[in-house]
């Protein structure tokens, strides 16, 4: 063959290509009420099937917060003079990168960050669709994270809902406050105007703004139940899934806003008389100037979005807390938690133990559980840590069989540091949640464990069941977005693969979650599993066990019923104890008496 007929076919078979992938990439225009948005349509493929979805990427739903509207409430963007190009992600919002994700060191950072994206199944769109919207808000202890590593449209082609994901500001931008009213939770603002935008604009590329679903993980769950306690949401979505996540976590609350903005206005020169000056100061730095590596910066009271702490809200009878407690209770609720996900802190754990050269793999001493673990969570959970309260801790927490045996003291830590972190707060909530149902209202609560370990996540080896955030990837179709996180930071398998088990998992997870936002139900109207997904309730306490290959007998109940009824009837009481103690100097006073009758009773109730 001559060079001039190869090069012909060449120039051919080059143009081919082109042809073929435009016809993957095609452009789409979209004419809305606020505006003409460029998007594209794609091919997406799972478990060998291909289907069309439409992406509408980096889509501004408030101005740049920056100059005057830096550390103050998101304003709307407003209509769009010019036809916006919706085909590339915009930048995430400020945040300082943890040596542990690697993942989120070359993204792309800027205070310009309120964005959001939206998929759109198939290659059409119509309002007339009317379908059901999941809107995803990341997790990562309200420091770090961005919505595009979550991308929607796997779960959005092959489950018939438009997805929509975003973006909102994090630590020191998101939260810093002085503890007065109005002052922090910028970064549940932004969220909440994303919200708003969604519920007046979603329509326009097919949507159902009746019909709206809050999904996240870890902060992101915390996140969309925070919503979900804010009166003032009502009607801009229906239903929540807090994944490993909720209000009620001690990490998803800064109880102390105004001692850590004493000291942080210090750090930047900013420590002025006057709260206006202290802020005019802020803004004048740079970017660099009010980073910060502390993770101090969590939602507060603001007595706006946030009245009081999370649990008064929840569980007191003032006035904000019933409007909370009544407008939670018409939200469909899921919560769950995974496994093992107090494993999440074995890479700490790892770096603690080989400073007194100790491999974790062969287990845990004894005296590190005790002396250090215990007092550390406690403390943590609490604010003080108690001697009797320590003791009780170490005593439920130990296996008296082999109480000295390093590998079950290793698992008994990861229970531990589980049912203080996620457990308990989940279970509170669900059961809050179930127990205002119960009284006449028409939502739904459902609860769940994830408990397979994915394949392509073995880290840490000697742990069965799943890790913190395990859950995630399934629920978005094992999408190569997701890719990097696991592998640079979740110690996944490189180069990275799934079996079929997970893709079986993953796409069932996706219709129970995608069920649960077009109906309220997980079990419909796709079917999912063999049988019913059950709702909770604080009797029977019954929830799915998520694992491959489930079955009837996936259905449980009780989730660790021995350790969670010690948290939340016996620990209490020992701290109270312990406070009351302090300021009693009869030497046996009625304190001790209610105290002993309690602990009697709790007794009682577990043995008999």
């Amino acid at each position: 063959m001559s060079l001039y007929k190869i090069f012909f076919l060449c120039i051919l078979q080059h143009l081919f290509v082109i042809e073929v992938l435009s016809s993957w990439h095609q452009e789409i225009t979209l004419s809305t009420g606020i505006g003409t948005f460029i998007g594209n349509i794609d091919t997406v493929t799972f478990d060998g099937d291909s289907k069309h979805v439409q992406r509408y990427l980096g889509i501004p739903y408030a101005k740049p917060p920056v100059g005057e509207r830096r550390f103050a409430r998101p304003e709307p963007f407003g209509t769009f003079s010019d036809v916006y190009n919706a085909t590339f992600h915009r930048p995430h919002c400020i945040q300082v990168i943890p040596p542990f994700y690697k993942h989120l060191e070359d993204m792309v950072k800027s205070e310009d960050c309120l964005y959001l994206n939206i998929y759109v199944p198939g290659n059409t769109t119509s309002k007339n669709n009317s379908l059901a919207v999941m809107l995803y808000i990341y997790g990562g202890s309200f420091a770090i994270g961005g919505a595009d590593i979550y991308s929607g449209d796997i779960l959005s082609a092959f489950n018939d809902v438009i997805v929509v994901t975003i973006n909102y500001r994090l630590n020191v931008f998101g939260f810093l406050s002085n503890g007065t009213k109005s002052s922090g939770n910028y970064g549940l603002w932004d969220m909440r105007m994303a919200i708003q935008w969604v519920h007046d604009h979603i329509n326009e590329f097919g949507g159902d703004p009746t019909r709206v679903t809050l999904f996240g993980n870890s902060a992101g769950g915390a996140a969309a139940m925070y919503q979900a306690i804010y009166p003032q949401n009502k009607g801009l979505f229906q239903r929540i899934v807090a994944q490993s996540g909720t209000v009620l976590s001690f990490w998803a609350f800064q109880k102390n806003p105004t001692e850590v903005f004493a000291s942080y206005i210090k750090d930047t020169n900013c420590d002025l008389s006057d709260y206006d000056q202290i802020i005019v100061c802020l803004r004048s730095k740079s970017v660099k100037q009010l980073q910060t590596d502390s993770w101090s910066f969590l939602p507060s009271v603001d007595r706006d979005f946030l009245h009081k702490d999370p649990s008064s809200i929840l569980f007191d009878d003032s006035f904000e807390g019933k409007s909370a407690q009544k407008f939670f209770a018409e939200i469909d609720v899921i919560i769950g938690v995974a496994g093992s996900d107090g494993a999440v802190n074995v890479p700490i754990w790892e770096e603690e133990l080989k400073e007194k050269q100790i491999d974790i793999k062969t287990g845990v001493p004894r005296s590190y559980f005790e002396n250090v673990k215990v007092p550390e969570i406690i403390t943590t959970v609490f604010g003080k840590t108690s001697p009797m309260l320590t003791e009780s801790v170490i005593h439920q927490y130990t296996d008296w069989t082999r109480p000295d045996d390093a590998l079950t003291t290793r698992r008994n830590m990861v229970d531990l540091a589980s049912d203080s972190e996620f457990f308990l707060p989940a279970i509170n909530s669900i059961q809050k949640h179930s127990d205002i149902v119960m009284k006449g209202r028409k939502s739904t609560s459902f609860f769940y464990v994830f408990d397979q370990k994915p394949s392509f996540v073995p880290y840490p080896d000697w742990l069965e069941g799943a890790t913190h955030t395990m859950e995630v990837a399934y629920v978005f179709g094992l999408h190569e977005s997701l890719e990097r996180k696991l592998v640079d930071d979740l110690g996944g398998v490189d180069p990275f693969k799934v079996t079929q088990d997970d893709i079986k998992l993953s796409a069932q997870m996706m219709t129970l979650w995608s069920n649960f936002a077009k109906s309220g139900d997980p079990s419909s109207p796709v079917t999912a599993t063999s049988f019913e997904w059950p709702q909770y309730n604080t009797n029977e306490q019954k929830y799915l066990n998520i694992v491959v290959k489930m079955t009837s007998q996936s259905v449980k109940h009780h989730l660790a019923a021995t350790r969670i009824a010690f948290w939340q009837e016996l620990a209490p009481v020992l701290q109270r104890c312990n406070t009351e103690q302090i300021t009693s100097n009869a030497p046996y006073s009625s304190v001790h008496f209610t105290t002993s009758v309690s602990v009697i009773l709790y007794l009682w109730k577990l043995f008999f």
